[in-house]
């Protein structure tokens, strides 16, 4: 009968420190692995010990733990092992095991809980999980801030071994764990070998994943998370949402979204821990189309603007690329000429190499491009496009650290989304290439067929139908104007039974409600040849404020159509100016239109 966590304790100990005495292990075998925490000798473990897993010294790396041991015990010799006696009811005022005892078990001795509930329901008896839960959750909290440095800035990273990069050849490599640092709440691993590219050039950093085997052992590892990774059941993956580089160190940004049990990962592999990086393959390769098309875009740039068209800046991701250059505005002829060109350079498939030479050696050759005001190593790396590899006698060279495809012809689609000004004198083009390329064609398509469907026209016959209602239009609005003009005519006679005068000045002042400036233009020209004194009409129209200002020349002296005009305007959030005869301005605050018309008044 087990009565309490203590009496449970003293089976488990007496049972592990004699196990040829209890059935565990047969009289006929020797264990030596089995050594007392203070033997550093050769005797196996005596009566009363307490046996502590790792606590041997010397021990071969195949032998039994003492929870394969536990195990045997359960799974070979039945209940009577763990309980000292064959199971029974249990008797009144038997305690559950409590959690913190339980984890004690698993903590220490790595015996699992499951086990333990199983031994503990073939005597009636409970488990606390909830108590063992809240431990375990405690031992994470530790694991996670054990393995993980706080840093306020990169200065303060202790790994100086420059991350060996791979990237160029690999999107997968084995690596180990050299320091894990916690950067502005993110966490970041550094390791000392990668297949990802950092963040540098204009080009985005690599996405990816860290894995552990669910075989993987610490050898002389006390860290909580390498315990931790080592007892999980499932292989350990780690999400890579950006890598990023302080000097020569690579620093490989991790995500909140892990691919395990939540219970049972620690939130960073551990150091020392060997690991296997895996690149997103799928992002770098669209990352390559973009960049090489740069490449073949400057070159493009080169051949049908200017030579001195020069790369100010670019910015490359899996989804477009940017890239800015100096020159003076590019016409829709030289964009479309741009574009033919470089696609015609991916049909032709040509090869892309790379090599890397000092710089000295070619700091002075005018075939390879160079970004000014860059500050470039000894060593440098020249990207080329056409001709043979290492022969430096590509159509585009250019120095460049950045990830490639191997053929322009990988590139797929290339497409000017935009080209515009970022600053004087600095252009800018957008880009897309590949899939994406693709992907806005075909959006492109389907908004042309839309279109085409609702003007009812094939799309063959799209453009000649669109310049058909244009001229329609054209023709509406001629007659709109005409009708316009002529009610326009007819109301002015009767505002000029509204005429009032003003200090001794005759003024007609008068909201027209839904017309545009044009409409009240044309109605002040109407009024001008009947009407000696100042004429000041407002309308709004579309959602925009129109005012109109007019004063006969013996009454200028008195009031000014332009400072009216400029008084008023700001009334209803706008501005306007004119003559002092005839002027015009407008705004945007449609309720405002009386309160303009009102101040109007005061300025006669």
């Amino acid at each position: 009968m087990i009565r309490s966590d203590a009496d449970l304790e003293e089976k488990f100990h007496y049972i592990c420190g004699n196990p040829w005495d209890n059935g565990v292990v047969p009289m006929t075998e020797n264990y030596p692995w089995l050594w007392t925490p203070e033997d550093t000798g050769s005797a196996p473990v005596g009566k009363g010990s307490a046996p502590t897993p790792g606590a041997a010294v010397g021990a071969p790396p195949t032998a039994p733990s003492t929870f394969e041991v536990a195990s045997r015990s359960v799974t070979s010799h039945g209940p009577g092992v763990a309980g000292g006696a064959p199971a029974t009811a249990p008797e009144a005022g038997a305690l559950p095991i409590s959690g913190e005892f339980a984890f004690k078990l698993y903590d220490t001795y790595g015996f699992p809980l499951d086990l333990t509930e199983l031994m503990a329901r073939e005597r009636g008896l409970t488990v606390d999980t909830a108590g063992f839960e809240k431990l375990m959750e405690e031992q994470r909290a530790r694991a996670r801030a054990a393995q993980k440095k706080t840093v306020i800035s990169l200065s303060q990273i202790e790994t100086q071994t420059p991350t060996t990069f791979v990237g160029y050849d690999k999107l997968e490599t084995p690596a180990k764990v050299l320091e894990v640092v916690s950067l502005k709440d993110k966490t970041a691993v550094i390791l000392d070998t990668s297949a990802c590219y950092a963040e540098m050039g204009g080009q985005v950093g690599d996405t990816g994943a860290l894995g552990v085997a669910a075989d993987w052992r610490p050898p002389h590892s006390s860290s909580p998370a390498a315990t931790m990774a080592a007892n999980t059941s499932s292989p350990l993956r780690w999400p890579i949402v950006n890598t990023q580089k302080s000097g020569n160190t690579w620093l490989h940004f991790l995500g909140s979204e892990i691919s395990n049990s939540e219970s049972q990962i620690p939130e960073a592999p551990a150091v020392g821990q060997e690991v296997l990086l895996t690149v997103d393959a799928e992002r770098r390769h669209a990352i390559e189309r973009h960049h090489t098309a740069t490449h073949l875009l400057h070159w493009a740039l080169h051949e049908v603007v200017s030579k001195e068209a020069a790369q100010k800046g670019s910015a490359v991701d899996p989804g477009k690329f940017t890239f800015d250059f100096n020159s003076n505005a590019l016409t829709p002829q030289q964009v479309a000429d741009v574009e033919r060109l470089v696609n015609e350079r991916i049909v032709a498939n040509a090869p892309v190499s790379w090599t890397e030479l000092p710089f000295a050696e070619i700091k002075k050759n005018p075939g390879i491009m160079q970004l000014f005001g860059e500050k470039y190593g000894d060593v440098v790396r020249v990207v080329q496009i056409g001709g043979r590899p290492g022969a430096l006698d590509g159509y585009s060279m250019e120095l460049c650290g950045g990830t490639h495809t191997r053929a322009t012809g990988e590139i797929g689609l290339f497409r000017i989304v935009s080209e515009g000004t970022i600053a004087a004198g600095t252009r800018r083009i957008e880009a897309v290439c590949g899939l994406e390329a693709y992907a806005r064609a075909q959006q492109e398509l389907q908004l042309i067929k839309n279109l085409a469907g609702k003007i009812n026209s094939p799309i063959a016959d799209l453009e000649k139908k669109i310049e058909a209602m244009l001229e329609q239009q054209k023709a509406l609005e001629k007659q709109l104007k005409a009708l316009q003009q002529k009610e326009a005519a007819g109301a002015a006679k009767n505002l000029l039974s509204k005429a009032t005068p003003i200090n001794g000045v005759p003024a007609i002042i008068e909201n027209l409600g839904a017309l545009d400036g044009e409409t009240l233009q044309s109605m002040v020209n109407e009024l001008k040849g009947q009407f000696k004194g100042v004429i000041v009409l407002g309308g709004a129209a579309n959602g925009a404020v129109a005012l109109i200002a007019s004063v006969s020349s013996e009454f200028t002296s008195k009031a000014q159509a332009g400072k009216i005009i400029q008084q008023i305007a700001p009334v209803v959030g706008g501005k306007g100016g004119g003559k002092p005869d005839n002027a015009r301005g407008g705004g945007k605050d449609v309720s405002k239109l009386d309160e303009a018309l009102a101040k109007a008044k005061t300025l006669i």
